[in-house]
């Protein structure tokens, strides 16, 4: 386990445990007690509301203070897959982590390339839905209206039940992406996740680039052997595609030291580190900045929470 995984997993255990309290935080306030302060973890799971409040900041100025902490990390997770890549995917996420974890104990058969330029399409045609929905179809109103409906403000309880009373569906279609996991590389990752989608589309843009020099290469193809996202990289000058997570694990399993290089002032060692730190000041200093705690009381929670099987979009 390399130190990028290893982040991932320190952040996965992170997840679950704020998950937990979480967990007691809904059971408590259901029993009428004094449940404390909601965590504000959860929200990085609410990706539609955060989208629609970053709509309602770019064009008002106005913070969602219902679930802030969801628009704090958005904000954060596109700001460094402009300047790291797909930092996310490849450093945060605990859900690519599970997901590259079963990849490696599963069969690793590669997907045709055809079929798999198919097969984006639905993530792509994931985001493409709600970019046209949330960004270019909905007025400010209307996702004022959306934000400010009981739905929303107990949407994280909704995400929350989502996991603890999933359906026969549900089950179905989890149980179908372990399947393909464990016989393909990532494919939730690199087939299904409108949200990479999204952060790999900004990622064109940044610095961090894998640059191979065909005159150094030595044709032994660990480059591409240790790619999670089954990029051929010994068979490329430059990875440019949206779909690179910009791990750098092609770079650190090299033959030598010239064949690939990463087009940036900084060492790509150090990148573990400076995703942590930043992660850790940006959560630190919303919350110093009131720009994590969500505003809305336990009181109006819990009137929402008990009739959350009432609730609808």
């Amino acid at each position: 386990m390399n130190k990028r995984q290893i982040l991932q997993l320190v952040i996965l255990i992170i997840v679950i445990l704020a998950g937990i309290r979480f967990y007691i935080y809904i059971d408590v306030l259901r029993s009428g007690g004094d449940a404390g302060v909601k965590t504000g973890i959860v929200e990085g799971f609410l990706p539609i509301s955060a989208l629609m409040s970053l709509k309602k900041f770019l064009l008002t100025g106005i913070y969602d203070y219902i679930h802030p902490a969801g628009l704090t990390l958005l904000i954060f997770f596109l700001i460094i897959s402009i300047i790291f890549k797909k930092s996310f995917c490849s450093h945060i996420c605990p859900v690519g982590f599970v997901s590259e974890t079963l990849s490696h104990i599963g069969l690793k058969q590669r997907i045709n390339k055809y079929l798999f330029h198919t097969l984006t399409i639905l993530k792509y045609g994931l985001l493409a839905f709600f970019v046209y929905i949330i960004l270019i179809n909905l007025t400010v109103s209307a996702i004022e209206s959306f934000l400010n409906a009981p739905y929303n403000i107990i949407a994280d309880a909704k995400m929350l039940q989502f996991f603890t009373d999933p359906s026969r569906t549900t089950v179905i279609v989890l149980a179908v992406i372990l399947l393909l996991t464990l016989i393909s590389k990532n494919v939730w990752c690199r087939v299904l996740c409108p949200y990479g989608a999204l952060f790999g589309l900004v990622s064109v843009f940044s610095p961090f680039k894998v640059k191979r020099s065909e005159e150094n290469c030595t044709g032994c193809r660990k480059c591409t052997a240790a790619c999670p996202n089954d990029i051929q990289v010994h068979t490329k000058s430059r990875i440019d595609t949206p779909e690179c997570f910009g791990c750098f694990d092609c770079v650190n399993a090299r033959n030598c030291d010239d064949c690939l290089k990463v087009t940036s002032g900084m060492n790509h060692k150090l990148l573990p580190y400076v995703i942590a730190v930043l992660l850790t000041l940006t959560v630190a200093g919303a919350m110093t900045a009131g720009l994590w705690k969500s505003t809305v009381t336990n009181q109006e929670y819990r009137r929402h929470l008990n009739v959350i099987d009432k609730l609808s979009h």
